[in-house]
């Protein structure tokens, strides 16, 4: 992907929230969030937009602490040492130590210490530099005792790193591991920690070529060796994610992922497609099993959530920021927008920054009101898996952009080789069509069933 622009085009409804009337953090992807202690959330870094230039963006260390008891963020500014400008951080909170560490992160200054946070003292100190060179979007498991095991990493050059290091959060060491099997390089990956059985699972990512990566392997701490990871359950291969937003449940050994950008076939930006599931993965005997909770997520890639068990014993996942679109020229949108999936009563929600009161998602799309375009076809009409469009002008098609129901754009296909449009990935409901040309544009409707 591009370095991201901000854009906006019809129908792209709720991509920026208006930061004026709120107090949430400006747009950003690729930050890092920590659950601190399951009362309070912080959330550090990022990429956002430079107010000083049009169109541009810029690293942030801007740390904000999230009180979900009074839904507000508050900009914190430590005393002590100052937190490096990064995106694609990893953050852990030390349950014994008390401290957040900031580990990795692509930065903006050749500086490659780590850092730890005191959320007591609201002090930051700089540590020793890490052993490997910047790295963003590695991935870490926990693997017990106060040590995280991190895996790969885009490297500053834009290439992948198969390397991985234990972290000792007692000693604040490093320690290398082998790499990756099969000198698999990759990034914007996956792990699931087995604490029980003493290993950690990778998968999904990126790997070297910048393709999905459709392998998962097996870090075992007990023999300090890799291997192939087990059978899977209840998890389409399609669902094999990039940079999606991860954390852990209020179940022991089990990982929730949300969002992120699924597999394409044509491997390039012609043809993007967000993932709109909540997964939850654990291990049972021997077998990763994965659970759909959720088909209905906004669109999100870079985004950071977590999972919280609210006073009256619902439990809700949260979810911030991220992309949530992808033009035909690679560039991006990214947001602040707030959501939440509560699983006991299976509702979305968004925080409405007005109203300061969570409800619906927010959209500006009104069915009745949206005038379809009496010179484009669709067919079939509910459809299953495949739509053709047809045109009774002599226009060619250079892209087709489609979106849900809330606004938020799901799928954009760039020169179809043809007119024949697979949407078997999408989720059941309505959804809008723009069909740009080399001359204009048409607008349509259609549901999948």
């Amino acid at each position: 992907m591009k370095r991201p622009i901000l854009f906006l085009g019809l129908l792209t409804i709720i991509s920026l929230s208006v930061l004026a009337q709120n107090k949430l953090p400006s747009p950003r992807y690729g930050a890092a969030v920590v659950h601190y202690n399951d009362t309070a959330v912080y959330i550090y870094g990022g990429v956002v937009q430079d107010n000083s230039k049009s169109n541009t963006t810029q690293s942030t260390n801007d740390l904000y602490h999230y009180n979900p008891s009074n839904n507000t963020f508050t900009k914190i500014t430590p005393s002590g040492d100052e937190l490096p400008l990064a995106c694609g951080a990893y953050m852990a909170y030390d349950h014994n130590t008390g401290k957040m560490i900031v580990l990795g992160g692509l930065r903006t200054t050749s500086d490659n210490a780590f850092y730890s946070f005191d959320p007591y003292a609201f002090q930051v100190s700089k540590k020793t530099q890490q052993p490997y060179s910047q790295r963003g979007y590695m991935s870490g498991g926990y693997t017990g005792g106060g040590n995280w095991l991190l895996s790969g990493g885009q490297l500053a050059n834009g290439t992948a790193s198969s390397a991985v290091y234990e972290y000792n959060g007692s000693t604040g060491t490093f320690t290398q591991k082998s790499d990756i099997p099969q000198g698999t390089a990759l990034y914007g990956h996956t792990s699931i920690s087995d604490t029980l059985n003493n290993k950690v699972y990778i998968f999904g990512g990126l790997n070297g070529s910048g393709t999905n990566n459709f392998s998962c392997y097996e870090f075992s701490t007990s023999t300090n060796s890799w291997g192939f990871g087990p059978n899977w359950q209840n998890y389409p291969q399609n669902e094999w994610t990039a940079f999606p937003a991860t954390g852990r449940t209020l179940l022991d050994n089990e990982t929730f992922i949300v969002g992120g950008q699924k597999y394409s076939a044509k491997k390039s930006t012609n043809s993007i497609t967000f993932s709109t599931n909540l997964f939850t993965v654990r291990v049972v005997n021997g077998t990763l099993v994965a659970t759909l909770v959720s088909n209905n997520i906004p669109p999100m890639i870079g985004g950071v959530a977590w999972c919280s068990l609210e006073t009256n014993n619902d439990t809700v996942f949260y979810m911030f920021g991220g992309i949530n679109s992808i033009t035909s020229t690679g560039d991006t949108t990214f947001t602040n927008n707030f959501y939440r999936y509560n699983q006991t009563i299976g509702q979305i929600q968004q925080y409405d920054t007005t109203q300061q009161v969570w409800g619906g998602i927010l959209s500006s799309i009104n069915e009745n009101n949206l005038v379809t375009s009496k010179e484009l076809s669709i067919f079939p009409n509910p459809a299953t898996d495949k739509i053709a469009l047809k045109l009774n002008t002599n226009e060619t098609i250079k892209s087709i952009k489609i979106y849900n129901n809330n606004g938020q754009l799901i799928k954009v296909v760039n020169y179809p080789n043809n007119e024949i449009i697979n949407i078997g990935d999408l989720a059941n409901g309505l959804y809008f069509l723009r069909v740009e040309t080399d001359k204009n544009f048409h607008l349509g409707k259609m549901i999948k069933k």
